[in-house]
């Protein structure tokens, strides 16, 4: 079945409404989208049961148990048996102690490079070619290190009962007495924070066994700090590759206008596809982050494909090679929407919640690339095109 050519009609600058609606409804969801485990920090479990039980029973015991407000159940059964994934939010004590912990060893390598200060301003004092200038320099210095590592060390040590204090309610009392150096007092912090996790972790497997029987099961921890690193570092590569894909259309194009419209058509999937992981609430994780990634691919490719189709051939009118590029763009958009579709499926079959994002994501920018590349990067590369035209003829 031919498609009409939408590019012929007088009014075809109309078709950038649709985007624009899609746009404004996706910032409505966008605030929706839930946040995964792997940038808020927390506990997953992924359990293998083949018994009943009941989620809110369960979810009850595990707020209760564990001291946290947030549990979310997801039981799923599908042909290989049923999946239970348990996603629980990070116990505040953990993270209170994951964060002295960080202060700890700050403190620590601050009173270790007091230390190492003292003990050269201490050395370079008694060589015996000093200059004057330079022992009232290294006595200054020193004194200044004196001054500080009274405080510094008092702060590490006030960090390290607060570590203690906060895994205690796990592990139990636990005696800093024979604790006298850096070196001691490192490794008993160290092995009271593995200590209090796998204790934690033990407690959470409790309560989960008195209500179902685990046949297999997988747990994945991401403390805060891991978190905070996956969503700095999240913010970095995104941001990297829109600028890096600016950089790379501007040098193609050598012009404003076509490079403006190729992102702004990028920017418009990516919008469409946030939209939609919030209806459908599709976590924003590695995993779905990863495909955003990927659509900026699939967004540039029929972008530039479009622009130069447009732009650098001669044959036919603007019009009609927008529609031949069309025609192709929407094809290859279609057959990678039929193949994350399958993914979709066998995401669905297998339980497998990475190839559920991934694909679900992907589906959602691709149908949003039809109307971001067809309907706005279209009209704004005609429009610039006929204004070149017009120019050249006057």
């Amino acid at each position: 079945m031919e498609i009409p050519n939408p590019y012929k009609f007088k009014n075809y600058k109309l078709l950038i409404i649709i985007p624009t609606l899609l746009i404004l409804v996706s910032l409505y969801f966008i605030p929706k989208i839930p946040t995964g485990l792997d940038l808020r920090g927390g506990t997953l479990l992924t359990i293998n049961t083949n018994s009943s039980f009941d989620e809110n029973a369960l979810q009850d015991s595990l707020t209760k148990e564990l001291g946290v407000r947030d549990v979310s159940i997801n039981n799923m059964q599908g042909p290989l048996g049923r999946t239970v994934e348990i996603e629980i939010e990070q116990n505040e004590r953990i993270a209170a102690g994951e964060k002295d912990m960080r202060g700890f060893y700050a403190s620590v390598e601050t009173v270790n490079g007091l230390e190492y200060d003292i003990s050269r301003f201490t050395a370079d004092l008694e060589r015996a070619n000093i200059t004057q200038t330079e022992k009232d320099d290294d006595q200054r210095s020193l004194n200044d290190a004196q001054a500080k590592l009274p405080a510094s060390q008092k702060e590490m040590y006030s960090l390290a009962d607060s570590v203690i204090a906060d895994y205690e309610f796990f592990v139990g009392k636990v005696d800093r007495s024979n604790a006298t150096d850096t070196t001691t007092l490192e490794s008993l912090l160290a092995n009271t924070s593995i200590n209090a996790k796998q204790k934690y972790q033990d407690k959470i497997l409790s309560v989960i066994k008195s209500h179902m029987t685990v046949e297999q099961f997988s747990l994945q921890d991401v403390s805060p700090s891991l978190s905070e690193f996956f969503v700095s570092k999240t913010q970095e590569v995104v941001l990297y590759s829109f600028v890096l894909a600016a950089i790379v259309v501007v040098i193609i194009f050598r012009s404003f206008v076509p490079s403006v419209a190729v992102i702004a058509g990028a920017l418009t999937d990516i919008l469409i596809a946030l939209g939609g992981m919030g209806l459908f609430q599709i976590p924003l994780s590695l995993q779905s982050i990863a495909a955003l990634l990927m659509l900026i691919g699939f967004s540039l490719d029929t972008d530039i494909l479009l622009t130069t189709r447009v732009m650098r051939r001669t044959e036919g009118t603007p019009h009609e090679r927008a529609y031949e590029a069309m025609k192709t763009g929407v094809m290859m958009t279609c057959v990678s929407i039929i193949g994350f579709s399958v993914l979709f499926a066998l995401s669905l079959a297998t339980q497998i919640s990475t190839y559920y994002q991934i694909s679900a994501v992907a589906i959602c920018g691709l149908v949003g690339d039809i109307f971001a590349t067809w309907c706005t990067n279209a009209v704004i590369i005609l429009w610039y095109t006929e204004r070149a035209t017009k120019g050249a003829k006057k």
